[in-house]
């Protein structure tokens, strides 16, 4: 299996790269795929909140390459397979917390902290005929047949 070093840049004008195309990794902890799909909602998230393509995708680049660049770099030691590694180095068991700091390290890189997680705002775009069904509900939007 091969990976490549982070690119530069993942956006060029209204083109861009997501999943394996943008972050080629060793399969560790199957984070290739998992950064695949939120590399999808983000990209859906940010093309939904603008009008210019190019600066939404410019702007997905931004959020989502600093973080997947640390993780591909981190999969090259192991990412989160290294507590298997280091358990297997001392016959089966870690010191106590041992784990836990690996695990932890590699949470805090992904941006994938319990706290982080509770905490973010949901990238969910949401669907327009449902969110203009709410807003007729709640008297904020007219109908949408005629009178």
């Amino acid at each position: 299996m091969l990976d490549r070093d982070p690119l530069p840049r993942w956006s060029f004008g209204r083109v861009t790269l997501l999943g394996d195309a943008a972050h080629p990794m060793f399969p560790m902890g199957m984070n290739g795929g998992s950064q695949s799909i939120v590399d999808a909602r983000v990209l859906a998230w940010c093309l939904a909140h603008g009008p210019d393509p190019a600066a939404a995708l410019h702007r997905y680049d931004g959020i989502r390459r600093p973080t997947v660049d640390a993780v591909v770099l981190a999969n090259r030691d192991l990412g989160p397979e290294e507590i298997i590694a280091r358990a297997a180095e001392q016959d089966g068991t870690l010191p106590a917390g041992r784990a836990e700091a690996i695990a932890n390290r590699y949470r805090n890189l992904a941006g994938a902290t319990v706290a982080e997680v509770n905490t973010h705002p949901s990238w969910t775009v949401p669907d327009p005929a449902t969110a203009l069904t709410r807003r007729q509900a709640a008297g904020s939007a007219p109908p949408s047949s005629g009178p």
